[in-house]
This record gives C-alpha cells, structure tokens and sequence, in this order.
C-alpha cells in the first residue's frame, strides 16, 4: 500500500501542468495622459504581464500630429537614455519619462502620441498607443481658469458659500465652461463668453443647469435691485471681471426648476441676490 501510493504520488508529479508565456503581452497603462505646462514632467508606466517573470525587450516611438504636435525640444525632452525598455522578473514595469518645458508663449494645447513597437517574444496589449496632451498655462482666459469660491446671499436671506471651477473651452478661446454656478442647483455646466478687454463674461440664459429624472433646472436671471424684470432667453447674465480675476454680478440670477419636460414651474433651488463674487482660490 505504502509502494502504490508513492508511485501514484510519483505519477502526478510527472505530470504537473508547464506554464508558458505564449499569451504574455506588454501595454501602457492608459490610453491617454495629460500634463501641465508648468508640471515639469510626465510619466507613462508600461507594464510587462508575464505568468514566468520573462525577461523582454520592447521600443517605443513618438509621433507628432500636424496640428497642435508638441514639438521636441520647445514643449518637451525625452528623458529616456534609449528608446528601448527592457523588462526582467524583478522590473515588470518601466517608465517613458518627458519632461515639460515651459515656454512662457500661447501656443495652445499640444499633443504627441507614444507607441510600443518591436516587441521580443511578447504581443502587445490593447493600450500600444498613449496620447499625451501638453496643457498650455498661458490661456488669455488663465485669470478666470481654475477654482474659484462663491460667496454672496440667497434671496432668502442665507449666506452663500460655494466653491466653482471654470475651464476654458477646447476651440474658443473666448469661452468658458462654468461648473456649479447656482449652489444647490447645478449638474451641468453652463458656458460664458468672455469680451476682448476681459472685463466682463456673458453667461446667457436659459441654459439648463440641473438636470433629473423630476426636474429640469433652467438658469435665469433679473434685472434690478428688485428682481422683478427677467433677462430673457438670447440675454445674459453679465459678471464683471477685475484685474485679479474677480468676477461680481450685479443681478439677481438662480436654478429655476421645473418639472421634467414641461414648462410647469415647480419653484427655484437657488436665487442668488446682487452682489455675489467669484473669487480665485
């Protein structure tokens, strides 16, 4: 009994399952990544996915679109000794560095593709391929871009105090997107268009700002110390805009809810008096 387990125990042994690394692949982490101008640098991890721990090598290369491409040398430097990474048991993972550069010029957003290429052994995974954008940090816009605090009063006799964030719109370079305008009333952002002297940013109305499966929030606004005269739809609420980014309004302007597809008030989740600023973090 004792010699018919032993050669069974034997027998399994032998036949233990081989692993192998037919299916081992490498791939970024991401698809696309972004920095900012003022950063200093990107990272972009690339992984080995290996059962054994293979050792590996892969190169990458780098391509600039025609439009918007980040140019080597004015918006960027590779810090890579070599364009080839070369992967072991013990360093699964490495890393496609840039470093930023900061060129103090309004040349927009610019972007640049990495892509595994020439892998040794291994297949590439689905992200061979990382789209970097490099954020430009001289917007004309940058004193009104980024997160602002609301402070103010409700018309019904709260003080207000909200946090906001603005971003600059992909193609204009005249407008903004707004979120959380209306305390308490806000899911969406609404746009603005900022004049050339960058005094004043216009926010029509009507935008809906507040969106739920019961009510949809219309952004509305008055004229006046009293509130009583709308600004209408193809009119804006107008806020004024000081020299450190500041933004004041002068109207009345709220969520105005009402109920889901329809044209029936079912009252205001927020009315913000004259009066309250937008002021830079």
């Amino acid at each position: 009994m004792v010699a018919a387990a032993f050669l069974t125990f034997t027998s399994c042994s032998n036949d233990q399952p081989s692993f192998n690394d037919a299916d081992a692949f490498v791939a970024m982490t991401n698809s696309t990544a972004s920095v900012g101008e003022t950063e200093g640098s990107i990272e972009i991890p690339v992984l080995l996915t290996s059962l054994s721990g293979i050792e590996t090598t892969v190169d990458f290369e780098i391509t600039i679109p025609e439009t918007a491409g980040a140019v080597e040398g004015e918006h960027f430097t590779l810090a890579n000794s070599s364009k080839t990474l070369t992967f072991t048991k013990d360093a699964p993972t490495q890393i496609i560095k840039l470093n930023i550069i900061d060129n103090d010029e309004f040349d927009g957003d610019v972007n640049l593709t990495i892509s595994l290429v020439n892998p040794n052994g291994v297949n590439l995974g689905a992200n061979a391929t990382c789209k970097v954008t490099i954020n430009d940090d001289e917007h004309p816009l940058a004193a009104i871009l980024g997160t602002f605090t609301g402070t103010g009063g409700s018309k019904w006799g709260d003080a207000l105090n909200w946090t906001v964030q603005i971003v600059k719109d992909a193609d204009d370079l005249s407008k903004v997107w707004i979120y959380n305008l209306v305390p308490g009333g806000t899911t969406n952002p609404v746009y603005g268009t900022v004049n050339a002297e960058k005094t004043e940013i216009a926010i029509p109305v009507g935008q809906t700002i507040y969106e739920s499966s019961s009510y949809d929030g219309i952004l509305e606004a008055f004229y006046g110390p009293d509130g009583v005269a709308a600004i209408e739809t193809g009119g804006s609420l107008v806020g004024t805009i000081d020299e450190n980014g500041t933004i004041t309004f002068s109207d009345y302007f709220g969520s105005h809810a009402y109920n889901a597809g329809t044209t029936t008030s079912a009252g205001w989740f927020e009315i913000v008096i004259p009066g309250a600023k937008l002021t830079k973090q």
